[in-house]
């Protein structure tokens, strides 16, 4: 628990200033008043360490003291509180700035200020937190308004903010300040929205508020089942034991605001909570939390693909996830080869087996439209994606998919021309050894040559699956599976798709197809569609690439192999020459891949 991380600090007198950030305006529980929003949770917790003078402060309320009364009309507000209890509860613990009346602390003239962060303001703080007669909790709200990640912050252009972004520095370092044994709380949701001085200062500890795992999602539910009567609609929208165990783990992604409302919508409507409307909140929520860079995806387990020569190494990897036994688990897996072999569908197969979370990372390029960059200085995408690996650490266990990997370098918003270098802050999370075993970081690719360098870093992405086209008997059993249900006579599925003529056509191309086969008889007011209907889609389809440009691909994917398991079994001629039993001929891949980037014109 990060309350924990600054009690040790504090009584080990070793800071005195924290910068709390990511999960900053949630709901967090206290043993005494129950669930509070995390401002005043945060307000209380410091009276608990033992300040007798607790405040906050932000740009637009400028000085706020704690008020149980407000607290309890909150909780009613939002239902977290029985509805027949009128008062806070008795308890020993002092209650919050009992003790004001020290030399009338709390009549100093600076209540009345005005909210900005004017001179004066700043005088009085400073003044409060000079002082040895009340130990003093700040906590100071909405940070990024008072120290934005700007660099005309230290030119001093606007005094006002210069002159506090230099007292909250010079605050850090005031061993007076920690002799007196106060305690000061930076609060802001993205690390990179606030100057960077303040997220490298020794003397500041930085830690993060993170989403609600498990035990508390669990608790919280518990909380709203026993707050209700036994003939409420509430105890029906939660259910039994069972059910309130399984909203819990299928409410991994949501903080505890989003919890209450996803209940609070399904009571509404007289529902059970769970199901399309939490997946659909769900999906909406990682977007906003990660601004757009997070994309929830579905999950899969498949017993019909237990004969494909990916399952066995994703079963192992499942299995030591479940057992802990990390030495099984890689921190990445790259998936390699061309469009359409089932890249993506792999990963989503990796999650459901290991029962984690499948989330995709999404470029610059593609989130635009949410992008948020309070700061106007064109690293919109790198400040998202700061909020996104944030969030990736609070739902794990998590498989992080990373399509077409080498285009992971961001171009910026005011130079699209200029390639950028591979994100930092994403550098430093694939590599981050404490991240072994809670995210899996998966990456896709077709053309390997052109991947950043951290994908071929040591022990990170040693795991490497070749993804090449279905041989002919692969074809006919997933146009067979592509077309359960959706044909009444027999199909001669060899006819179709078991000559040397379709080579080349992947899971993709066969789902196209089948899908266009729908339709043709659906055209001819047909519920189901005929093998005749097949083979017209058929011999109208046209493949993406040319056999030259997807061979090209599948050899580069080839190249990467390290491992002859995770390399079909079975392979088209064109990559037969290559493969001898378990060694693979790369000498003469990279010749062949010259003479095929001489005949497209590209670069091997």
């Amino acid at each position: 628990m990060f309350w924990e991380q600054i009690k040790r600090h504090h009584n080990a007198g070793s800071a005195h200033e924290f910068l709390l950030h990511f999960n900053v305006q949630d709901l967090l529980y206290d043993d005494v008043y129950g669930y509070l929003p995390a401002f005043d949770y945060l307000m209380e917790q410091l009276n608990a360490l033992g300040c007798d003078l607790v405040l906050g402060y932000n740009t637009s309320q400028g000085i706020i003291w704690p008020n149980i009364e407000r607290w309890q009309n909150t909780q009613k507000m939002l239902k977290l509180i029985p509805a027949e209890q009128e008062e806070a509860p008795e308890t020993e613990r002092p209650r919050i700035n009992a003790n004001l009346a020290i030399d009338k602390l709390h009549e100093d003239p600076f209540i009345n200020v005005e909210p900005d962060p004017s001179e004066e303001l700043q005088e009085q703080l400073n003044n409060l937190l000079q002082q040895g007669r009340a130990k003093v909790g700040l906590v100071i709200n909405f940070l990024e308004q008072l120290a934005p990640n700007d660099p005309s912050l230290s030119s001093g252009i606007n005094y006002d903010l210069h002159r506090f972004f230099s007292r909250v520095q010079n605050w850090a370092s005031d061993l007076e300040i920690r002799r007196r044994g106060h305690v000061i709380l930076l609060l802001t949701q993205n690390r990179f929205d606030i100057h960077p001085s303040l997220t490298v200062n020794p003397e500041i500890p930085v830690i993060e508020i993170s989403f609600p795992d498990y035990a508390q999602r669990h608790h919280f539910i518990e909380h709203l089942h026993a707050i209700s009567t036994d003939s409420s609609q509430m105890r029906k929208t939660l259910g039994g034991d069972r059910d309130r165990e399984i909203l819990a783990r299928d409410t991994i992604g949501l903080n505890l605001f989003g919890i209450h409302d996803v209940v609070r919508q399904a009571e509404s409507v007289e529902e059970k909570a769970g199901g399309e409307p939490l997946v659909r909140y769900k999906r909406e929520s990682i977007r906003a939390f990660s601004h757009g860079v997070l994309e929830l995806g579905e999950t899969h387990t498949n017993s019909d693909a237990d004969s494909w020569y990916v399952m066995w190494t994703i079963r192992d990897i499942a299995e030591g996830m479940k057992n802990g036994d990390l030495r099984r688990v890689p921190r990445g897996i790259l998936f390699l080869g061309p469009p359409g072999t089932s890249k993506i569908y792999a990963a989503q197969l990796l999650a459901g087996e290991a029962n984690m979370t499948f989330v995709q990372l999404r470029y610059a390029s593609q989130v635009g439209e949410v992008t948020v960059n309070i700061n106007e200085n064109g690293n919109s995408y790198e400040r998202n994606l700061n909020a996104a690996i944030s969030f990736i650490r609070g739902i794990s266990p998590v498989v992080v998919f990373i399509d077409e990997i080498e285009q992971a370098s961001p171009h910026t918003s005011m130079h699209p021309e200029e390639q950028q270098p591979f994100p930092q802050s994403l550098v430093n999370a694939i590599s981050d050894p404490l991240l072994h075993g809670r995210v899996i970081w998966v990456g896709a690719s077709h053309r390997p040559d052109l991947m950043p360098q951290i994908f071929r870093q040591y022990g990170i992405f040693d795991t490497k699956f070749v993804m090449l086209p279905p041989i002919a008997e692969g074809r006919m059993e997933i146009l067979r599976i592509f077309c359960q249900g959706q044909t009444e006579n027999e199909i001669n599925f060899r006819a179709l798709v078991g000559g040397p003529d379709t080579d080349g056509l992947t899971w993709r191309d066969l789902f196209l197809i089948v899908q266009r086969a729908y339709n043709i008889g659906r055209h001819n007011q047909r519920q189901h569609f005929t093998e005749t209907d097949l083979r017209q889609a058929l011999d109208d389809f046209i493949p993406a690439y040319s056999s030259e440009m997807q061979l090209f691909m599948g050899l580069l994917a080839l190249r990467e192999a390290n491992s002859r398991i995770m390399i079909p079994e079975s392979l088209l001629p064109p990559y037969q020459e290559f493969v001898d039993e378990n060694r693979i001929d790369k000498t003469g891949i990279n010749k062949r891949l010259m003479e095929l980037s001489d005949q497209l014109g590209l670069d091997a």
